[in-house]
Order: structure tokens, then C-alpha cells, then sequence
């Protein structure tokens, strides 16, 4: 799963991108200055959404009070290309 989105405060925007994988997650915010965030943790257990909720007293450090968080793009996880053509080949044995 993917989640795009952006944290807005009172000195400016971060735009953050969180991946959940199989092995955890992992977070990158871009802030308008000074360095991004990188974080990951080894659970999988939480959603994208929550590692953001839980992070937000770090953005606030950086952005001040913190106005809105909005979610731009949630992409579930896609099938590989390998994925894709058993499920293919399925369809097509299943037709014979």
C-alpha cells in the first residue's frame, strides 16, 4: 500500500509519502526547510495513517501548529507482472 499526502502548519507544508510493505513501513516527509524526515519501523501491524498520526508531534516541531493533515492518493498494493500472468494463464485454461 502507498499513501501520498500533506501536513499543513502555521510555517508551511510537508509532503509525505509512507510505503507498507510486508517487512513494516516506511515514511518520507519533505519539509520546506532543513532536512526530510526518513522513518521506518519493522511492524506491520499499523496502517499508513497511523504511523503519520503518531508522527505528528515531529512535524509540528517543524511546521508550528499544525492546521490540517490531507490524504492525496491511497494506492493498494499491485500485483507483479508475474502475478498478473498466472492470472492470465488462469483465465485462459479456465475457458478451454
Amino acid at each position: 500500500m502507498f499513501v501520498r499526502g500533506k501536513v499543513i502548519g502555521k510555517k508551511g507544508i510537508a509532503r509525505f509519502e509512507v510505503r507498507k510493505e510486508k517487512g513494516g513501513l516506511t515514511l518520507r516527509a519533505e519539509f520546506p526547510e532543513g532536512e526530510p524526515l526518513d522513518y521506518s519501523v519493522d511492524c506491520s501491524c499499523l496502517e499508513p495513517l497511523e504511523l503519520v498520526g503518531l508522527l505528528l508531534p515531529a512535524f509540528e516541531e517543524r511546521l508550528s501548529e499544525i492546521e490540517g493533515v490531507f490524504v492525496g492518493e491511497i494506492v493498494e498494493g499491485k500485483k507483479s507482472v508475474l502475478e498478473r500472468i498466472k492470472d492470465l494463464l488462469g483465465k485462459i485454461k479456465g475457458k478451454k
